[in-house]
This record gives C-alpha cells, sequence and structure tokens, in this order.
C-alpha cells in the first residue's frame, strides 16, 4: 500500500472517531469537567454525582487519595479475566450501545473489558482536558508516533508516516525508528511543525537523543508540548526531551480498565484525575502505594475498588497551578525494556502482539535472544491452537518486519521479587 492509501485509512478511522465520539466528548462532556478543576466543592459535587449515575460505592469524595487498608475487599485482573459476566451489567439508560477494549498491558495477561459508548464518548473529554492544559486547541496540528501500522514494511520512498486528514495529525510508525532513519523524522516533524507530539517515551527518546547527540535543537516553531504515554517516563528521559525539543513534557497515565488517570499540568506536576474515576491507595513496600480505582463512566462494566498493579509515589501538596486533583511526586509502573536490533531499529511497546487472544491466552512474553531472533512466550489455555500460533507470529512480524519469531509453549513465566514478570525480556 501507499503512503495515500495509509492516510486515507487513517482519515476514514478519525472521521468515524470524530462522528461517535469525539465531537460529543468536547462538546457535552469537557464543558462539565473545566469547572472541577480550581473548585474542591465542584468536584466533590461532580464525583458524588457520577458514582450515582453510575451506581457504584465511593472512598472519599475526589479532593484526597484515600489509603486502603490491605484487608479491603479488591478487585483484581484475575477476578476479571475468570468471571467477567459477573461484571457485566444489564443494558439500561446510557449503557445500550456497547464496545469492547482488548488489552493485554505491561503484565502480559489478555483482558477483555466491555464499555459503554458513554465511556468511550467521556474519555475524549478528559483526553481534549489534558491537551488543553498542554495549549493546544482544536483543529490544530499534531503527530503521532506510537503503535499503529501507518505505512509499509519497507517504504521505497523512506517516508515512515502518513497523514489524518480530518484529524490534523502526522501519524508517523514508531517500529521504523533507527539511527538512519531519525534524522528523516525530525525534518518531516520540522516541515508538518506540530503543536503537540503525542508519543511513547521510547520514541520521543529515540528523537531526543539524535538531537542532542548532533549539538542540535529541535527547530518547529508551533510546538508547545510533547504528551508521552503507555510506559514510564523516567527522570532523565524527561530532561532529554526537554532539552532536545525546547518545550515541557506533559506525561499521561492511564489504562484500558479506565478505573484512573493521571494527567500533568504546566508546572510538571502529576494530578490524579479524580473526576475521571474514584482513587485510593493501597500501601506497598519502599514507600510507594498501588492505584486502586473505581469506574465513574462505564454503566456497562463498571470495576469497584480494582487493583491497577500500578504504583506511584504520594504527594499530596498542593500545586503552583491552582488545581484542587491530588498530585503525586511519580508514576513508577510500567517500565519495560528497549530492544535494539542489529540494523538499528528500536524496539519497545509490544503489547498489541496479545491483544485479542484472551480466550486461550492466560499471559504472554516477549523473550529476545539477540541477533534479530524474538520467542514468544505464552501460557496458554484449552483451545489454543496452532492458528493461534500462527495469528501471534504474523502480528509480530507486522510490527517488526525482516527478523525471527516462534512461539514456545510454557507451563509458566518466571516472575521477579514484585510477583511479576517482565513483558519484554532480554536473553543474557
Amino acid at each position: 500500500m501507499s503512503m495515500w492509501t495509509y492516510s486515507l485509512k487513517c482519515s476514514l478511522r478519525s472521521l468515524v472517531r470524530e462522528v461517535v465520539r469525539n465531537v460529543w466528548g468536547r462538546a457535552f462532556v469537557y464543558p462539565g469537567l473545566v469547572a472541577n478543576e480550581r473548585s474542591r466543592e465542584a468536584l466533590a459535587a461532580y464525583v458524588a454525582r457520577r458514582a450515582r449515575r453510575v451506581g457504584v460505592p465511593l472512598d472519599g469524595d475526589g479532593t484526597a487519595l484515600p489509603r486502603l487498608s490491605a484487608g479491603s475487599a479488591m478487585l483484581t485482573k484475575a477476578d476479571v479475566r475468570q468471571h467477567p459476566e459477573r461484571l457485566v451489567r444489564p443494558r439500561g439508560p446510557g449503557s445500550w450501545i456497547r464496545t469492547t477494549i482488548k488489552t493485554s498491558g505491561t503484565s502480559g495477561s489478555p483482558l477483555t473489558i466491555v464499555q459503554s459508548l458513554g465511556n468511550l464518548v467521556r474519555e475524549e473529554g478528559f483526553v481534549h482536558r489534558q491537551l488543553q492544559w498542554i495549549g493546544w486547541r482544536k483543529g490544530q496540528p499534531r503527530a503521532w508516533i506510537r503503535g499503529d501500522i501507518v505505512c509499509p514494511d519497507h517504504p521505497t520512498d523512506g517516508r515512515y508516516w502518513c497523514r489524518d486528514w480530518v484529524g490534523n495529525m502526522l501519524m508517523m510508525s514508531s517500529y521504523h525508528l533507527s539511527n538512519d532513519t531519525i534524522g528523516r523524522y525530525i525534518a518531516e516533524l520540522e516541515r508538518f511543525d506540530p503543536v503537540v507530539i503525542h508519543a511513547y517515551p521510547s520514541s520521543i527518546a529515540a528523537l531526543a537523543a539524535w538531537l542532542n547527540a548532533a549539538g542540535r535543537s529541535y527547530r518547529g516553531r508551533a510546538l508547545r508540548g510533547v504528551m508521552t504515554s503507555s510506559e514510564t517516563l523516567a527522570p532523565d528521559v524527561r530532561a532529554a526531551v526537554e532539552q532536545a525539543f525546547g518545550v515541557k513534557v506533559f506525561d499521561w497515565y492511564g489504562q484500558a480498565e479506565r478505573v484512573a488517570a493521571i494527567g500533568t499540568c504546566e508546572e510538571g506536576r502529576y494530578h490524579v484525575l479524580t473526576d475521571y474515576a474514584g482513587v485510593a491507595l493501597l500501601d506497598t513496600e519502599g514507600g510507594a502505594c498501588e492505584l486502586v480505582g473505581t469506574s465513574l463512566n462505564n454503566a456497562a462494566m463498571p470495576l469497584v475498588r480494582y487493583r491497577t498493579g500500578d504504583t506511584v509515589i504520594p504527594d499530596g501538596e498542593p500545586c503552583p497551578c491552582g488545581r484542587v486533583f491530588p498530585t503525586i511526586k511519580a508514576v513508577i509502573g510500567r517500565q519495560e525494556k528497549i530492544v535494539t536490533l542489529p540494523d538499528g531499529r528500536i524496539i519497545a511497546r509490544l503489547d498489541r502482539v496479545f491483544q485479542g487472544h484472551d480466550r486461550h491466552l492466560v499471559e504472554g512474553q516477549v523473550l529476545y535472544r539477540g541477533d534479530g531472533e524474538f520467542v514468544l512466550r505464552v501460557v496458554t489455555a484449552d483451545g489454543f491452537a496452532d492458528a493461534d500460533e500462527r495469528a501471534l507470529v504474523d502480528k509480530f512480524l507486522l510490527r517488526v518486519p525482516g527478523v525471527k519469531v516462534r512461539v514456545e509453549r510454557v507451563a509458566a513465566i518466571p516472575r521477579g521479587p514484585n510477583g511479576k514478570f517482565e513483558f519484554i525480556a532480554i536473553e543474557s
């Protein structure tokens, strides 16, 4: 397919999103969120209304992050996987139209969440608010460097991107980044001149390292901020990106279960968006706390006191920006390894390979053995067949073409001291 074909596909998909959810989220959800930013009374009243609307209990009123004891009743990812039917509510007002979210996250355990159309629409309102904090306004250009397939495996014209004309976005491939290609990415970004760059931390870090090593800065004039998500943003990466691009990094945390969201303000502080979900903290070792969230938007499958598995460093100090959402110092979950292939390509965030296989796949891990060779370790359930193996390999090669990859069925994937395993492991 040519770049124009990919551009047409992205634009049509964007048009559907715009009609189904985006315009409604901006018009009807976002205005109601603005009042919550600087008024504790408005925030508490809003949270209480949403909890009543969805029919869920709350810990606190949204103006602070309550602590849960270890003995509190909580919902785990295993509970959702094993008995999802117990959590899905009958259709009713606000939840007639439904869709699903498929995820594997950094745990490698596929999961399917049923969500209402209202949940989709409301999600757009919150993302729109974060973009407003950055300084973006509707219609202004943006760039996207994430895990979407936006170009052929080996584009003959060297364009590792396409255009979303409806959303006015430059869609760039995160799978083709290498020392040989990054210069072209930078040149195209400077030519397109977006107001916001959305990227995985690993992707924007590669561009920043190239710029800093070359001793030059990004030359786009319109850029107001870089918005990162889906991976942990390390302090050194934030510093390198801000040095190279000359703007602040606005890190965004969320998850497919939609039970917590954390945004970044212009002061660089993390705010837990308690009008997005009811969030509480569960103490862990070393002063960190696990996020435990309750759905405020999904009337089809609301999760109550759901353990996200992601940890943060508490703060609680007021922010100079004046917003009343509770603050945290750092998000320390979601750390993944990055693989550099022999041809210089930088590979990270491969969770989409396992998405959609939750019926027959318990969990999966990407093992890199060196020299362009990968093994997909999978713990399977009854019904996993050779066709599933081929599908996993095909999805992997779609994102990382030209490498060796095979599937290995295992009884278990070794855990670390925290009970988790590395989603991307590198054989030493």
